[in-house]
């Protein structure tokens, strides 16, 4: 589990959802802070008692913008009246006041697991390509959520593959529909469009992915094929789910997917579980 973030509501109930949260925990006051450098955050608790809730749906939404990628519990008082007030949220799952201690920890972990990359992560692993190559694609995929890797070279090295044995079997499993290099190239994307969200400028999106601009510029070009200044207007939800049909989809095969149930599609896991 990674860092949690915590809107408390106030100090006291802060203090509660910190407790019960456990790993590393990050309380938050305003969607503003979410711009900080610093801040990378796995999961959002955002706690308000029911009488307040109403108002602070704006709050509640703006953090859901600023975070498109993360899932967000809320925590709030049992009660039937509050089934009118969630009609107009989405959230990842509802924690009542009452049951945090026993019950918050493990709704987090579950969120966490939940998530659209992680989610794709999990199919990719599941799926009937070439241990080398699926061990590689769910690294890929992990390390997209903080900094993706750059490219095939450094993915090989780090599961201990050879880059060559990587391109082959990406390009056998793909069939011509991607390539391994637009494949890293859009999870870079995915990510500086992310943090761009959160407020970062681009000089720090750069700095934070050790890319300079205009290399972010090129990529961006490549895939989806704008500007940065375009990219920046381009919804999180549906660029991920460009990303799921263009460069995703294409590496499953129908054996894998028609195994997995009730689960959700490739398509549906484009948009983040909220």
């Amino acid at each position: 589990m990674g860092i949690i973030g915590i809107f408390g509501g106030t100090p006291e109930d802060a203090g509660l959802i910190r407790r019960a949260a456990g790993g590393v925990a990050r309380v938050i006051h305003t969607a503003s802070e979410l711009a900080a450098d610093d801040l990378d955050i796995d999961c959002l608790v955002f706690s308000s008692r029911s009488r307040l809730l109403a108002e602070r749906i704006a709050r509640l939404h703006e953090f859901e913008r600023q975070l498109p990628w993360v899932p967000v519990i809320l925590v709030t008082d049992r009660e039937i009246a509050i089934a009118r007030v969630l009609s107009r949220v989405q959230v990842a799952d509802l924690v009542w006041f009452e049951d945090v201690e026993s019950q918050l920890a493990a709704r987090i972990e579950s969120a966490c697991g939940a998530s659209a990359l992680v989610q794709l992560a999990e199919k990719i692993r599941r799926s009937t390509a070439p241990p080398a190559l699926r061990s590689a694609l769910v690294r890929s995929l992990h390390e997209a959520r903080r900094t993706p890797v750059r490219n095939v070279q450094a993915l090989a090295a780090a599961v201990d593959c050879s880059p060559v044995t990587l391109f082959q079997q990406f390009r056998a499993r793909a069939g011509g529909r991607t390539t391994f290099s637009r494949f890293l190239g859009a999870l870079v994307i995915l990510r500086a469009q992310h943090l761009r969200a959160t407020g970062a400028t681009w000089k720090n999106v750069s700095a934070q992915l050790g890319l300079p601009r205009g290399t972010l510029g090129r990529k961006s070009k490549t895939w989806p094929g704008c500007t940065l200044s375009e990219l920046e207007r381009i919804a999180p939800d549906q660029l991920l789910a460009a990303f799921a049909s263009e460069h995703f989809t294409p590496l499953l095969d129908a054996s894998s997917s028609d195994a997995e149930g009730p689960h959700r599609s490739a398509d549906d896991l484009s948009s983040p579980s909220r």
